[in-house]
Formats: structure tokens, sequence, C-alpha cells
């Protein structure tokens, strides 16, 4: 593969990282609507859900995709499998081989998952569900029965991040083996010198940005799956409008600062914003200018979902939309329709104040 110019890379940049926070923020906020709406069973019942269903058709491609041996201690090929994946995906991790078969891991803050004062407003006991939905299923998924994972420390519960080890014991584990928890209060430091690299030929920039923007997809489609199965298509739908709806109200001006837009309060500037966040989610649509005040968009894909999702499932995720047009101009006017397999979106300034 062609190493890419400069300029296009940059422009890849700017992308990947502008729908990983997109999609990484909708992913977070589709957990915190239905811990408001559903409860704190109900939370804890989706993250446990979503974790092991992502964990399904992943773990072992992704060993070889990561370049990890199949000749290495299991506690080291679990932990630098959670090592890798994570920091593709945005989040700053230490890793520490105290010995072969036993290894620890640590998420640095800020938390990823709830980034400023969410963290707080969530359950404390979230992290400890989290963990015991991914990581003491390493030694089943790599075919360790001897590997288990004891968590030390919890960030939601105020210590300075999660950390924890997989450790390989001289015998197999059973059920109520393969996770415990510890007290550690003092713990082996990690020297970044000797952190895990992946290989710079498989993975060029290129690769690593895009794996950062499918990390943040992949688990917005999979909550939404997990979401339909809970709750049925009714209230998913309601958690998918109430999720993009808020998300608008918070992040509109910020994402449109993000792609350097200075003016976004008629119709040219909204289509330029939603073309823009259409762009960075690898989007196939087409952007027309019908006169200065009316623009259309016509969408061929509904990433990150299949293109037969639910149109109930399009009208709710279109919230983000029609918010967002609220935000910048009270003038403009967004509506949608379907036609065959594509979504058309009409962006007009009415000429007069609509609320």
């Amino acid at each position: 593969m062609a190493a890419l110019t400069e300029p296009t890379l940059s422009e890849l940049r700017a992308d990947c990282l502008l729908a990983s926070k997109l999609w990484g923020r909708t992913f977070s906020a589709l957990t915190a609507i239905t811990w408001r709406e559903k409860g704190e069973e109900a939370v804890h019942r989706l993250w446990f859900q979503l974790l092991t269903r992502h964990q399904v058709g992943h773990y072992r491609e992704g060993l070889r995709k990561l370049g990890i041996r199949d000749d290495e201690p299991p506690a080291v090929a679990a932990a630098k499998y959670h090592y890798f994946t994570n920091v593709l995906g945005g989040l700053d991790l230490e890793y520490v081989e105290e010995s072969p078969k036993k290894v620890w891991i640590r998420y640095l803050a800020p938390m990823w998952t709830y980034a400023g004062v969410a963290m707080m407003a969530m359950p404390g006991s979230l992290r400890r569900t989290i963990f015991s939905a991914w990581h003491p299923r390493n030694g089943a998924l790599i075919g360790c029965p001897r590997l288990g994972w004891v968590s030390t420390k919890f960030i939601m519960e105020g210590d300075p991040y999660d950390e924890g080890y997989f450790m390989e014991y001289d015998h197999d584990l059973g059920p109520d083996e393969i996770m415990r928890y510890e007290v550690a209060s003092h713990t082996p430091e990690c020297d970044r010198s000797k952190l895990p690299a992946l290989d710079p030929v498989q993975w060029p920039e290129e690769r690593k940005l895009k794996a950062r923007r499918n990390y943040s997809a992949g688990y917005v489609r999979t909550t939404v799956e997990v979401l339909y199965r809970m709750f049925g298509s009714a209230v998913t739908h309601f958690i998918v409008g109430q999720t993009q709806r808020c998300l608008a109200i918070q992040y509109t001006h910020e994402l449109a600062n993000d792609m350097g837009l200075k003016c976004v309060g008629d119709a040219a500037g909204v289509a330029s914003l939603f073309a823009g966040l259409l762009k960075a989610c690898r989007q196939e649509f087409e952007t027309e200018r019908l006169s200065p005040s009316k623009y259309r968009i016509v969408l061929s894909t509904f990433k990150p979902f299949d293109p037969g999702a639910e149109e109930e499932l399009r009208e709710a995720w279109f919230a983000f939309q029609q918010m967002s047009a609220r935000l910048l101009s009270p003038r403009v006017a967004v509506v949608r329709r379907r036609e065959g397999n594509h979504e058309i979106w009409e962006i007009e300034d009415v000429g007069h104040w609509r609320w």
C-alpha cells in the first residue's frame, strides 16, 4: 500500500478524530440515557451484554491483526490485546510485565467513556460490571483455563486509574475463580520506554486512524443491537432519539469549531456542518445547492448500521440534525424523507423565526 501524501494524511487524521469523537460520545450517551430512563440495573445489564457480545468474532482475529504471537504466554497475550485495542481506540494505558505469568494494565485518567463530570453521575459500581464482563473471559477466549483477572483499582470509586493484572495460575480455574478483587496499596511502576509497540510496517498511521474511527463506531452499533434485545424497538428508538437530541445540544458548537466552521448560522453553514460530519463518518452522500437559501443532501448509507435499518431508527437518529439546526439558526428548517434506498435531507432558511 502506497504511503499517503501529507495533505491526504492530514485530512484523514482530522476526519477520523472527528468521527471517533462523535461516535465515542454517542456510545457513552446511549449508556447514560439508559441509566437516566431505565435505572441502575438496566445500565449494568446493558454494559455486560454489549461487552460480551462485542467479544464474539473479535478476539481471536484481533490477536492475529495486532501481531500477538501464538507462543506468547497467555497473561502477556491477554494484556497486550487490551493494551493495543484500547490505545488504538484513543485511551491512555500503562502495561507492566511483572513476570511472564503476571502482567498489569492500567487505564489512565481522564475516563474515555464518561468525560468530565459525567463520570461522577454514573453508578460507582459500574466499572466492576464492565471489567467482569470482559477481562475474566480472556482465559476461555484464548484457550487457557489457568488464566484469571484480578482487579485492584477502579477510577469511578475514587482511585486514580483502573488497574488490575492477568495471572496464569498453576491449576485450572473454576467460574468463581477467574476474577478476584484485591486491595493493592503498592503496585509496579510502568517504564514507558518498555511499552509494547505495534509493528510500524503493519500499522502505519493511516491504519491506526481508521482503527480508532472503527473502534467507536463498533461500540455504537453493538450498543443499539443490545438495546433492541433488552427493550424492543419502541424503547430503543426513544433512547436513541433522546441521545441524539442531547448530543446535539451539548456538542454542536464544539464539533463546528473542530471543523473550523466560523459561519454556521444560515442554511449553507448548517449544510456544511452536516456534510463534514457525514464525510468524517465515511457516509456516501451528495450535497446539492438548490438556491442560496436551500440545500439538499442525498444520503446512500447509514453507518454504523446496516442499510436495512428500521425507518424509526433512522428518524430517531435524525434528532441530532434537527436539534443542531435549531441551535445554529432558528430560521433554518431541516426535514428528511426516504426515496428508495436513499435518505433526502433538505435544509432551508425559511426567512422567519421558527420558534
